[in-house]
């Protein structure tokens, strides 16, 4: 599957696009957006030098990327972006209206009932996404099914769940939880 990833953390973004291209998809990569039309953006593309954390855009035209919505069968959409476009709201909307399923990937998942009301099919917080498509939750392959949207939502909810339940009892028992994030393992 052509999958559009928008995420401004190249900590989180980095192992995301990983597990999924060693999946066989093919990731496009962006942190944030120029501008939204209703069938394309005009995409910025992440900083070679953006720390794992931390990115931004300078105005630098050769980061700028044409993405037409009608190239990808998914999208991941963070809330927060680099850019003129620095919500993921718009893009949302703009990729629904395209018929481009959405997973809404907000930090700690605060973000993510905007990005659903704009238009997102199901939510996940950003931090849980790689352990997703390990576990076989998140499977691009669902979203070009047409799974029922309630049964997704439910899965998805089951799963964040679980896994913060998980995350708790190995950390209370004095461990480390694998978030598969490196930048994560000093802070978990």
């Amino acid at each position: 599957m052509k999958i559009l990833l928008i995420e401004d953390m190249a900590g989180f973004a980095g192992p995301m696009r990983q597990q999924l291209e060693a999946r066989g998809h093919q990731v496009t990569w962006i942190i944030g957006a120029e501008s939204v039309g209703a069938e394309r953006l005009k995409g910025i593309l992440a900083s070679k030098d953006a720390e794992p954390m931390s990115d931004k855009w300078d105005g630098d035209s050769s980061r700028l990327i044409e993405v037409v919505f009608g190239d990808f069968e998914l999208a991941l959409v963070d809330g927060g972006l680099i850019g003129p476009v620095d919500r993921g709201e718009p893009i949302v909307k703009a990729l629904s209206q395209a018929g481009i399923p959405t997973v809404a990937i907000s930090g700690g998942g605060a973000g993510n009932p905007v990005l659903i009301e704009a238009g997102a099919i199901v939510g996940m917080p950003k931090e849980l996404v790689v352990v997703a498509i390990n576990e076989g939750v998140l499977q691009p392959e669902d979203f070009a099914k047409d799974e029922d949207q309630e049964r997704l939502s439910s899965r998805f909810d089951c799963f964040v769940r679980e896994t913060r339940e998980k995350a708790a009892a190995v950390k209370k028992a004095g461990g480390k939880f694998d978030f598969g994030f490196p930048v994560l393992s000093c802070a978990s």
